[in-house]
């Protein structure tokens, strides 16, 4: 239980560092499968996972995101 209350107080941080950043970051919207995802920009939806992902790889920025983004497999 510590561990998820602690991804999810990173999970605002990272959210937070995003906006400060001037990158609009919606609210946590779920998927059917019960993922959380959030829109990022204009056209980018991150999981919670990922955004998590580019805290703990210390790029949490627009060229951070661009880059998983163009590392994604088209589908």
């Amino acid at each position: 239980m510590d561990n998820q209350i602690e991804r999810t107080s990173d999970l605002a941080k990272a959210v937070h560092v995003l906006r400060q950043q001037g990158m609009t970051v919606s609210f946590p919207m779920q998927t059917a499968e019960g993922k959380i995802i959030f829109a990022v920009g204009e056209d980018v939806m991150l999981t919670a996972d990922q955004i998590l992902e580019l805290l703990e790889r210390k790029q949490l920025h627009a060229e951070g995101v661009r880059r998983l983004v163009e590392a994604q497999p088209e589908k």
